[in-house]
């Protein structure tokens, strides 16, 4: 039995190395085409072109592998099922779930794989891609300065900055105020300064111009040019809010959404980013667990049949999987619950068309 597992198994990996490798392609092709006018027009380097595609495969195949593993078990298991190769093995002894059994593990296998591939090796890619991007097409995803940001540096400390320019490490328009208690607080302390700039030698702040008001009873205002300040808040800290969410890691983008959250800023859309993010490898296992019983059963209609079942179901998959995250992200909705909840509801529905599907 274990060689007609292995059997079923390469067919199935043949026509997924095929496959990714083909949708790859087509996708370069098209990308080139779209950007090769504006790699011409700034004078790009070949190499920074070859570079930027090298750079863009690891993209290409968070989605496309998913796509792959379709075509894969649509296009290999309906072969057997058309040259009645199932038919043989069912007569031999090996059922459905025994047919199912391999390549959904293969395929729970590819999902942890590429889950670790996206959480890590992706954004890492997309960082140096972006990067080209910004300076051959011209394309500035984000302003170098960031606008009116609030931290909470502990429970009872925050931070608001009017402007910040990474470039130069200085902040404009501080405020610092601590609270009494983090329950029912009342002004401790209040900081204002025209001016903060980072010393990574020190790792203190430094502010110029400081109005510094007391609250004890009654209000006591001092005013000095220059002091210094030690606050959790780092420029390094400051500097993750110019990253895309695409260039960070899923360590790093939990950490930049718990550094906004604690500045009191609306983190909804990218928590349910995240898991989603979590949500998107598995695509592989529900693919598959839909797509091998639908194949199995023999058809006449052949090749055409499989593709257009493949199309549908990766289309239907792809609208749900967006809609329920965009309706995540705007209502009360949990997003645990936006980022997996289409893959919860097509596992379900693989459950129902492997029990449907006669063995």
């Amino acid at each position: 039995m274990w060689r007609l597992t292995a059997y079923i198994v390469r067919q199935v990996a043949a026509i997924f190395a095929f496959g990714i490798v083909t949708l790859c392609l087509i996708f370069v092709v098209v990308n080139l085409i779209e950007n090769l006018d504006d790699f011409l027009d700034t004078a790009t380097p070949p190499a920074v072109i070859a570079e930027y595609y090298v750079l863009f495969l690891p993209e290409m195949l968070k989605y496309m592998a998913p796509i792959a593993t379709l075509l894969a078990c649509l296009f290999g298991i309906g072969r057997l099922s058309q040259r009645h190769e199932i038919t043989a093995m069912k007569a031999a002894g090996m059922g459905l779930h025994q047919l199912v059994a391999p390549v959904v593990g293969g395929a729970l296998l590819l999902s942890a794989a590429q889950l670790a591939f996206n959480g890590w090796l992706v954004p890492k890619a997309n960082e140096r891609k972006l990067a080209i991007e910004r300076r051959y097409l011209q394309r500035s995803l984000r302003s170098g300065t960031l606008f009116q940001l609030a931290f909470r540096d502990n429970p009872t400390r925050t931070v608001l900055l009017q402007r910040y320019e990474p470039e130069y490490r200085r902040a404009y328009g501080v405020t610092v105020e601590e609270y009494t208690a983090e329950r029912s607080p009342r002004w401790l302390r209040r900081i204002e300064a025209a001016e903060m700039y980072w010393d990574s030698v020190t790792r203190r702040w430094h502010l110029w111009r400081v109005t510094e008001r007391m609250y004890n009873g009654s209000v006591y205002v001092r005013t000095f040019p220059e002091t210094t300040v030690a606050l959790r808040l780092t420029h390094e800290t400051i500097l993750h809010l110019q990253r895309t969410p695409a260039e960070m890691s899923l360590s790093e983008l939990r950490q930049y959404i718990t550094t906004l959250s604690a500045g009191g800023q609306e983190v909804r859309p990218l928590q349910v980013t995240y898991h989603s993010e979590y949500a998107l490898p598995f695509a592989h296992t529900i693919v598959a667990l839909i797509a091998v019983p639908l194949a199995a059963v023999y058809r006449r209609a052949g090749l055409a049949a499989q593709f257009g079942t493949a199309a549908v179901l990766a289309f239907v998959y792809m609208v749900f999987a967006r809609v329920s995250q965009t309706v995540g992200a705007v209502t009360t909705f949990p997003p645990l619950a936006a980022g997996w909840f289409a893959n919860s509801v097509f596992f379900l529905i693989g459950l129902g068309i492997l029990w449907r599907t006669r063995t």
